[in-house]
């Protein structure tokens, strides 16, 4: 099994989905929304959706043909659950972001809240870029939001922690220059048990994603440092670009 399939487990779910507010999701609901200039008829893929914060929040506003894909079984079963419950016409489906299952098929996809670079190999990332690029129709855009290389490498820290209701998330990183990836080793505190979980993480500054999507079949658009549209600096640690399928 790779590492992610061990790291994001129930622990994380909690301790990394639950803290964000909904008014944050709305706010990034709203940008993703602006910056992909969304139609409610469009069909739009959420990549890496999680418990679907976003494909939920677009269902509210009525767009009708939302899917979201993860890997993780048990974050769509939460998903799944709460589109019952709420009545939203949205769906959810199991799968790998290296293999998207759908060919010149979708108007948008966006992949939100650091979810690209997991994988061991840099030819897997490759492998996503070019799976986008073959789910998009001709002029179909893709939106992206990752950590900023950029930004890590001037400030980067070694140690690091979070909390929420109680139970903490303890951080130990180190940064491997020659290949943009950072390594830590999670500890999770919970109220019954303390776990320990590897985790790596590849970084792509802007260039880089520019040269990936280009050689993809995909274009670049634009390039911002926040989900205010203020255009990327060095002093931003998020990276969202915007490309469009040529």
């Amino acid at each position: 099994m790779e590492w992610w399939e061990i790291f994001f487990d129930e622990n994380w779910g909690r301790l990394g989905f639950e803290p964000i507010e909904q008014e944050k999701t709305e706010r990034e609901t709203d940008f993703i929304v602006n910056a992909l200039d969304l139609k409610k008829n469009e069909r739009v893929l959420d990549l890496a959706c999680g418990v679907g914060r976003h494909s939920l929040e677009l269902a509210r506003r009525g767009y009708k043909h939302v899917v979201g894909l993860d890997f993780t079984q048990a974050y769509l079963k939460q998903a799944i659950v709460k589109a019952k419950h709420e009545g939203l016409n949205v769906g959810f489906v199991r799968g790998d972001m290296r293999d998207i299952p759908f060919e010149d098929e979708l108007d948008t996809i966006f992949n939100f809240f650091t979810s690209f670079g997991y994988f061991e190999k840099r030819e897997d990332d490759e492998r996503t870029i070019e799976s986008i690029a073959r789910a998009l129709k001709k002029g179909g855009r893709f939106l992206i939001d990752l950590i900023n290389r950029d930004w890590i490498i001037r400030n980067f820290a070694k140690r690091g922690w979070s909390e929420y209701e109680g139970e903490f998330i303890l951080r130990d990183l180190s940064f491997d220059l020659a290949t943009s990836t950072q390594h830590g080793s999670w500890t999770f505190v919970t109220e019954n048990t303390i776990s320990k979980r590897k985790m790596q993480l590849r970084m792509y500054s802007l260039h880089e994603m520019i040269d990936l999507f280009e050689r993809n079949g995909l274009e670049f658009c634009q390039a911002w440092g926040n989900i205010e549209k203020e255009p990327l600096t060095w002093n931003h640690n998020r990276l969202i670009v915007l490309a469009k399928k040529q």
